[in-house]
C-alpha cells in the first residue's frame, strides 16, 4: 500500500488545506468556515440558538468518536449536528453509515465550496425516524 504523507513545510496532512481563524476559532478549511457564516446568519434569523465548534461524539456502544464539525442547539432545545465535507477521506462513508444507526440527532451535511456551499443532505438516525 502506499502512503501519502505531506512533509514539506507548511503543508498540513489534511489534502493541503490552510487553516481559516474566524470569530476566535480555527477551522480546518474555507468551506468549514463559510458553514460556520452561513450557521450564524441562521442564529441571527432565530433558528438556531447556540453554535458548539468542533464536538466530540461516539457512535455505536464501542465507542467509535467522531468530531463533526459544529453541534447547533435549536430554540426548542433539540440539537443537531452539522458537517461540512469538501473533500471526503477514506473513513468518511463508514462514520456517515454508523450515524444512520447510532447517531444522536440529526446531521446536516454542507459541500461545495467556500463561496457556494450546499446542503446536500441531512441524515436522520434510525431512532428518530422510529418515534
Amino acid at each position: 500500500m502506499i502512503s501519502f504523507n505531506r512533509t514539506r513545510k507548511g503543508q498540513s496532512a489534511k489534502m493541503g488545506n490552510e487553516k481559516f481563524y474566524l470569530d476566535g476559532y480555527s477551522f480546518g478549511s474555507k468551506l468549514e468556515a463559510a458553514v460556520y457564516q452561513l450557521l450564524k446568519f441562521r442564529m441571527k434569523a432565530g433558528e438556531i440558538q447556540a453554535i458548539q465548534v468542533q464536538d466530540h461524539i461516539y457512535l455505536t456502544d464501542a465507542r467509535i468518536g467522531y468530531d463533526p464539525d459544529f453541534k447547533c442547539t435549536a430554540p426548542d432545545g433539540s440539537h443537531f449536528w452539522v458537517e461540512a465535507k469538501g473533500y471526503a477521506n477514506d473513513r468518511w462513508p463508514i462514520k456517515k453509515k454508523l450515524w444512520k444507526f447510532y447517531g444522536p440527532g440529526p446531521l446536516e451535511i454542507w459541500m461545495g465550496n467556500y463561496k457556494n456551499p450546499t446542503l446536500a443532505e441531512t441524515i436522520i438516525p434510525k431512532k428518530e425516524r422510529e418515534t
